[in-house]
């Protein structure tokens, strides 16, 4: 005699047919899911690189005005693209992220005094892939 199978089921599991609607179904929505997930990857580098700059020159900026020293922020806007600071016989050299380029850094350098004021007005543009850019403005500022 066979056991007793509990509330009559008779079965055990999943069919085949079960199992393969439920992988349609979720390779679905993993291909849809990919595309918008690049996009957002994208745009993200995207406006790290323009947060990283912004913050890069807000820390050289309280750097010279700590050590007294100039800073100088180079634009390298051949490849390997990205940005230097120089400062007191020092460098450190940051690349923009894989997808992100420059359309344009005016003017190609930056220059931090030791009293925190930039030497000029200056704008940076990046682009990615998708043809979206962000733009970071640094305005030279006269209190007189």
């Amino acid at each position: 005699m066979a056991p007793a199978r509990p509330f009559g089921d008779t079965s055990r599991g999943f069919s085949l047919i079960e199992l393969m609607i439920v992988l349609i179904i979720f390779g679905m929505l993993v291909g849809f899911a990919v595309p918008s997930y690049q996009k957002y990857s994208k745009s993200q580098r995207l406006r790290g690189a323009s947060e990283n700059l912004v913050q890069t020159i807000q820390l050289q900026r309280s750097r010279a005005m700590a050590t007294g020293q100039n800073v100088t922020i180079n634009f390298n806007t051949t490849a390997p693209m990205g940005w230097t600071c120089m400062s007191g016989g020092r460098s450190s050299r940051t690349s923009l992220p894989n997808g992100v380029q420059y359309v344009s850094a005016t003017p190609n350098q930056l220059v931090l005094s030791r009293d925190g004021r930039v030497n000029t007005s200056g704008t940076v543009i990046f682009r990615n892939d998708n043809g979206s850019s962000d733009t970071v403005s640094v305005q030279l500022w006269d209190s007189r």
